[in-house]
This record gives structure tokens, sequence and C-alpha cells, in this order.
């Protein structure tokens, strides 16, 4: 599991700063193919059941803001994916 996830989260972010800095919706299309198996696994744990799913959701929302050209409301929805990346980073190391 440890293969699977945490890379396709660490190119998830990177692809999304990229799209950010680029002001390119076609990178954070990746990061939202990317995040689809994490999310699948947060999907099926009792805490994360609702999260797992709306958060790959939150990248195409930030590249249909990215592609009006609304940069603050990008930023803005990708805040909690990467909050939720930090939180999980954070549990995992900590234990």
């Amino acid at each position: 599991m440890f293969l699977l996830f945490w890379p396709f989260m660490l190119a998830s972010i990177v692809f999304s700063l990229i799209a950010l800095s680029k002001k390119k919706p076609l990178f954070l299309v990746i990061s939202f193919l990317l995040i689809i198996p994490f999310s699948l696994y947060l999907a099926a744990t009792p805490l994360f059941k609702w999260w797992g799913l709306i958060l790959p959701f939150f990248y195409l929302g930030s590249a249909l803001s990215l592609r009006k050209n609304i940069m603050w409301l990008s930023v803005l929805l990708i805040l909690p994916v990467l909050l939720v990346f930090g939180w999980l980073g954070y549990v995992v190391i900590t234990q």
C-alpha cells in the first residue's frame, strides 16, 4: 500500500503546484486522476466515507476555475486536499 498511495499523493501535490504556477488546468486533471486510488481507499474507511468521495472533485473544480482565470478560487479549492494530505502524513509519522 505504501507504494501505491504516497507516491501518487506527492505527485498530485507537485502537479497541482505546477498547474497553479503555469496556469495550466490540464495538470489539475492529472492530479485528479492520481488521487483516485487514495480517495477510494478513504471512502472505504468509516471516518472519511464522504470526504473520500468528494476529495478528487476539488481538483476538478480547481481546474475549472483556473480555466476561467479565477486564481483565488482555484487555490482555495486545492487547500482541503493539501490539508487532508498533511494531516494524514502527520498521523502516520507520529504513530
